[in-house]
Parts: structure tokens; C-alpha cells; sequence
């Protein structure tokens, strides 16, 4: 076994210098590593018979510090060196096997789920918390409390089960909640108290852009009352109960009936401006569209959307995100001919294919979308080339659009 000289000048010399002639072992004392036996084909005729006993250096699984190592790599924790083809065999071999360990602990299998997730941008988590969040207050009976009632904080994020990966992402960058599946949905909630802490701050630090942030300033105050532990008095637990008359999509009938308390008005939205370019990717992944139009009648005539479609109290986020989108390119053609109204709703709809090109494609391309969207986008800029380089036009590139829109949006498998 000869050390590379290369980590020789990193580790410096940490046994005497020189070359490792041969290296004997007791095979039953190598245990993981194992070793193996080989003829001395290098020795004369009449010694042939002798072995030589080789430890292997192709890697060592080191699974708490989530790398492989190298076993002749000094202060080989410190490094996370690149990966042989003979790691990676070791590696996903272990991984298959290692549910079958019963003594293996939870922290080790979740080292395992981890071992390629994604961290993401923190402005993409709000992103696309604004786009498909939820800040929940349940109030429900709870005859051995002293006020007979339980109040309980979540935070939750709902989405099609094709989209667990992000959310697990999600789950990962924050480093709480549980995912919980149901039919074709999934959901990533956070209910333990404890851990709704980091969600508030999460959310102080890098806060909400649309009507989503007034249901947070309503929750955060719920949250501190429950801090407090002032939910455990009367007076504490009709504050809950009217500050949830705001919240969400107000109080039940049940619990009408029950409280006659002074329902508060709707907080007044007002619209702040887009904070980063990653909250757009992180909303984009949550409410966006990547849309491709044909007209069957007519070879070659195809058209690109991009769309975001919100209530129509939103539409100064609207509004807000186009211009965030053209100042990005430092455009300065009119952009209110995208907006389109009706009596509840106000849609972004980019259609013109120069600024699909010019705008689009670059500012998503430089700020990755996550999950099913992205999967769209890469198909959407598929179409763009053919477009582009006007293969649409013949009977071989519309073919090819078609298959494209075949597999997007809804109908991807």
C-alpha cells in the first residue's frame, strides 16, 4: 500500500516515510474492512504457494458524518473526498440493507433519508409557503382542562403526493415537522410546540409577501398567548377564539354558538414589494404554470405561457412580480397588457415568446424551481429550442411539441 502523494502534502506525514512493502493480517480481526488473499505471482517459482494478505483501501462507510471515507486518509473525517465507483457499490449496498438491522437507531436511518436531500434557499421556503401554507388554530373539547377546552398551534403545507421530495426538502432545510401521507396528497405539518418556535422565527426573519403574511400575524399572536400559557385561563382562551375569527376561513358554527365574542375584522393587506429572486422560484414551484398552446388546425402554430393566477385582493402581488421579472432584464416595455381580471381573480400571463426567451427562461434558469414545476419548466424550455429555431414548422418538430405537452402539468406520470 503506497499513500498518494497528493494527500501527503495535505495530512502531512503521520507514520514514518517510506513504502509499505506488504502488509500481514489476521483476516478474523479485519471485521468490515476485509481484506483479501492473493497468489505472489512476483516471488520465485518455489514460493508460489505463499499469500499475501492486501487490507482494501476502496472505502470505508462512515454513516454518522454522512460520507465515505478513505482508510489510508489522515484526519479522514475532516474530508468528504469524492467517490469511487467501488464506494458507491458499498454505500447504496448498505443503504438497502440497513432497515433490516434491528439495533440500527433512529438517527442513523434518518442520517440515511438525509444522505441526498437539499437544502433550500431560506426566501424559497416562503416562497412557497405563501403559494400552499397553512397557519392552523384548533380549538377543540377537552373535558379534563380546567377551561374544558385544547387549544393546538400548526403549520402545515399540503401539496400532490408526487411532490413529496420537496416537501421533504422542506422538512430537511428547517429541520422540523413530519410528513404525513393521504390518498394522492401529502403533507408536511409541524404541531409539536417546541418546533412551531423555529417556524416563527423562520418566518420573523424571512417573512411573507402576499395575504398569507396577515393569517402568520394572527398566528404568531395566538402562538405567544399559548407561550405564555395564558391559553389556560378563560380570559386567554376567548382571546384564541376572537383573534381565530379573523384567521383562515373563520369560526365554526359550533363555535358560534358557543362564544359570543366580537368577531375582528380582516386584517388590510398591503403589498411590500418582492424580497428576493428566490422567493419567485419558491412561489413559481407552488402556484405557477408552464403552459404550451396548440392549435391542431394549424401546423406550427404553438404558443408558450407562463402564468400565475391569484384572488383579486393579491393583485398588487401581481402586479409587483412582473415588474420584479422585467427589472431583472432592465425592460422597460409596458407590462400591465400580462394582467388579466375578473370579479374574483387577477392572473400574470406571459405569453410573447421574446420575453419567454429573454426573460423567462434566464431568470428561472439562474433561480432553480423545485419539485414537479421544475420537471415542467425543463420540458417548456424543450419547446422553446424547437421555437426557437422554428422546427415547429415542419411536420417532425410540431410532432415533437405534441409529445412534449403530453407529459406536463396533470398528465405526467
Amino acid at each position: 500500500m503506497i499513500p498518494s502523494y497528493n494527500w501527503k502534502v495535505i495530512d502531512g506525514w503521520s507514520n514514518y516515510s517510506g513504502k509499505v512493502i506488504s502488509h500481514k493480517m489476521i483476516e478474523r480481526e479485519m471485521g468490515d474492512r476485509g481484506s483479501k488473499s492473493k497468489l505472489n505471482l512476483n516471488r520465485p517459482s518455489s514460493h508460489k504457494l505463499n499469500f499475501v494478505k492486501e487490507q482494501r483501501v476502496d472505502g470505508s462507510l462512515c454513516l454518522i458524518n454522512k460520507h465515505i471515507r478513505c482508510t489510508l486518509m489522515g484526519f479522514e473525517r475532516n474530508y468528504q473526498i469524492k467517490i469511487l465507483s467501488n464506494q458507491i457499490i458499498t454505500f447504496f449496498s448498505f443503504c438497502k440493507t440497513i432497515v433490516l438491522q434491528k439495533d440500527i437507531s433512529l438517527k442513523q436511518i434518518n442520517e440515511v433519508n438525509n444522505f441526498s436531500r437539499n437544502k433550500l434557499n431560506k426566501w424559497f421556503i416562503t416562497g412557497f409557503s405563501d403559494a400552499e401554507s397553512s397557519f392552523i388554530i384548533l380549538v377543540q373539547p377537552r373535558f379534563d382542562s380546567k377551561t374544558k377546552w385544547r387549544i393546538k398551534a400548526n403549520f402545515s403545507i399540503s401539496f400532490n403526493k408526487k411532490d413529496i421530495e420537496i416537501l421533504e426538502d422542506i422538512k430537511y432545510s428547517l429541520g422540523v415537522g413530519q410528513i404525513y401521507t393521504s390518498g394522492t396528497k401529502v403533507f408536511y405539518r409541524v404541531e409539536n410546540f417546541n418546533e412551531l418556535q423555529v417556524i416563527v422565527d423562520h418566518f420573523d426573519n424571512y417573512p411573507l409577501v402576499t395575504v398569507k403574511k396577515m393569517d402568520y400575524t394572527l398566528f404568531k399572536e395566538c402562538f405567544n398567548i399559548i407561550k405564555d400559557k395564558k391559553h389556560l385561563t378563560h380570559e386567554g382562551l376567548l382571546k384564541i377564539i376572537q383573534i381565530k375569527s379573523s384567521l383562515n376561513r373563520d369560526l365554526s358554527e359550533n363555535l358560534k354558538k358557543l362564544f359570543k365574542i366580537n368577531i375582528n375584522e380582516k386584517l388590510k393587506f398591503k403589498f411590500e414589494g418582492i424580497p428576493d429572486p428566490y422567493w419567485v422560484a419558491g412561489f413559481t414551484s407552488g402556484d405557477g404554470s408552464f403552459n404550451i398552446k396548440i392549435t391542431k388546425s394549424r401546423l406550427g402554430k404553438v404558443q408558450l405561457s407562463y402564468a400565475i393566477n391569484l384572488h383579486i385582493r393579491e393583485k398588487d402581488v401581481i402586479v409587483g412580480l412582473l415588474k420584479y421579472l422585467y427589472k431583472y432584464e432592465n425592460l422597460k416595455e409596458e407590462i400591465t397588457k400580462y394582467i388579466y381580471c375578473t370579479e374574483t381573480s387577477v392572473a400574470i400571463q406571459i405569453v410573447k415568446f421574446s420575453d419567454i426567451i429573454n426573460v423567462i427562461i434566464p431568470f428561472f434558469d439562474k433561480y432553480s424551481l423545485q419539485g414537479q414545476k421544475r420537471l415542467d419548466y425543463n420540458d417548456f424550455k424543450k419547446a422553446s429550442v424547437i421555437l426557437l429555431r422554428k422546427e415547429h414548422l415542419n411536420k417532425e418538430g410540431y410532432n415533437e411539441i405534441l409529445r412534449i405537452k403530453k407529459g406536463m402539468n396533470l398528465k405526467r406520470i
